[in-house]
């Protein structure tokens, strides 16, 4: 078997959407002829932790953790936080009032962490690696962020060991949305976008998510971009089922910011549940994820859907999957950002594979949308300017409780999407390729 080395920040024991590409790519290269030999951090401060994922580790993966040392300790202490409190980043960037301490802390993250905290794991990763390399002798190494420092090691043993190099880009680097947030200097701004420059030109192959991310790639300079889109595990759905609780269950998963908190839809749900006595009647709300307080405080403070909604926090990802069955419709939330045509979320391909319908909130002409026309998967709207229409969408598929007929949806199992991955490592890695 050929051996490829991935370099990962996130890795079971943690949870959420960010440890699930490459921990299913590696529970499936070794049907396609690959050794996946991961490096992850001995003791990372996840800001969720899933222990059930642990369970999809393949047997033959062989896995290295280095110990990491991160700020947020440091953090905690300057903004009053309990030293065993979770500290997730997506709340530092909500639009609420900050204290000045908590101002300072982003601004000095912003301008002397770069291009992010994670950068001290840089060097001891290399040291580790490079005394360790030519023992693994990797046919391909691959990077993956965010965060995007980890890309900084793959330059650094590509300089080296003169290494067939891949770096995956699961989000924007330089020209991510929350970026404004740290007030950033035009020094540390330039800083960012030159180390980006340095990844994309250096690497032999830089992969992106989404179409329109890919050729946003290609704008800042990368020599080669392909896209492998998230996915949807087809064992996890082995035991699914569609349960008709008999209400009308509408389930948002994941994380909300007050950023990216739809005012408008909880407004409209509770206009309509005020106007259609039937329809209140079989309601009901549920919020699964890492959700700010203040989307939660404004939910509950709507007189009929906030006694219809429930909160049942962060869950573990195979608890997830179960509320899928149970749901009637799921909730999708897109950025608002420059860049929000290529965000695709990587729940999207579960809420296909779930076979309930969607309502996405986003823009109407980027990568969701053409996935979810293409599969049959529900209906997009932007932001509030359809309020009617998502009305109507809410209501007709309130009436009768009914499995959606999802199309296509194959080519998004991880199964197929690794075998589409090892076809570039192939191709990588042939004596005449670059």
């Amino acid at each position: 078997m050929k051996k490829v080395l991935i370099i990962t920040y996130y890795w079971p024991p943690a949870g959420g959407g960010g440890v699930q590409r490459w921990l299913k790519f590696t529970k499936y290269l070794p049907e396609f002829g690959w050794e996946p030999i991961v490096v992850a951090p001995e003791n990372a401060d996840y800001p969720s932790v899933d222990e059930t994922l642990l369970k999809d580790i393949h047997d033959e993966v062989e896995v290295i953790k280095v110990p990491i040392w991160e700020p947020y300790q440091l953090f905690k202490i300057l903004t009053g936080k309990k030293k065993e409190e979770k500290v997730n980043t997506g709340f530092l960037f909500d639009d609420k009032k900050k204290s000045w301490m908590e101002s300072l802390s982003l601004w000095l993250r912003g301008n002397l962490m770069i291009p992010d905290p994670r950068v001290f794991w840089v060097n001891p990763v290399y040291k580790v690696l490079k005394k360790r390399i030519r023992k693994i002798q990797p046919d391909c190494v691959i990077t993956t962020g965010p965060p995007h420092s980890v890309h900084l090691i793959g330059l650094k043993l590509q300089k080296k060991f003169q290494l067939k190099w891949i770096a995956d880009f699961r989000d924007p680097w330089s020209t991510i949305d929350y970026l404004d947030i740290f007030k950033l200097s035009k020094w540390a701004r330039n800083r960012q976008r030159s180390l980006e420059k340095k990844v994309l030109t250096s690497a032999d192959l830089v992969l992106s998510v989404s179409e329109n991310w890919k050729k946003e790639l290609l704008d800042l300079g990368a020599k080669k971009v392909e896209v492998i889109t998230n996915g949807y595990d087809e064992d996890d759905f082995i035991d699914y089922k569609k349960v008709d609780t008999g209400k009308f269950v509408f389930t948002y998963t994941g994380l909300m910011t007050s950023l990216r908190n739809p005012s408008f839809l909880w407004s409209l749900l509770e206009d309509m549940c005020q106007q259609d006595q039937a329809f209140a009647s079989k309601f009901e709300l549920r919020i699964i994820g890492n959700i700010d307080q203040q989307v939660l405080n404004e939910i509950k403070s709507l007189p009929l859907v906030g006694k219809r909604t429930t909160y049942l926090g962060y869950l573990p990802h195979d608890e997830v999957i179960k509320q899928y069955g149970e749901a009637s419709m799921l909730l999708l939330l897109l950025n608002q950002s420059a860049n929000a045509k290529g965000h695709i979320p990587g729940k999207l391909f579960e809420y296909l594979a779930s076979g309930t319908p969607v309502l996405a909130i986003g823009d109407t002409d980027g990568d969701v949308a053409r996935i979810m026309k293409e599969c049959g998967a529900g209906e997009i709207f932007k932001t509030q300017n359809r309020l009617k229409d998502i009305r109507r969408f809410v209501l007709d598929k309130s009436v009768a409780f009914e499995e959606e007929v999802v199309q296509e949806i194959e080519r998004f199992s991880r199964q197929s999407l690794t075998g589409n991955l090892t076809t570039f490592f192939t191709r990588k890695t042939n004596k005449n390729s670059r």
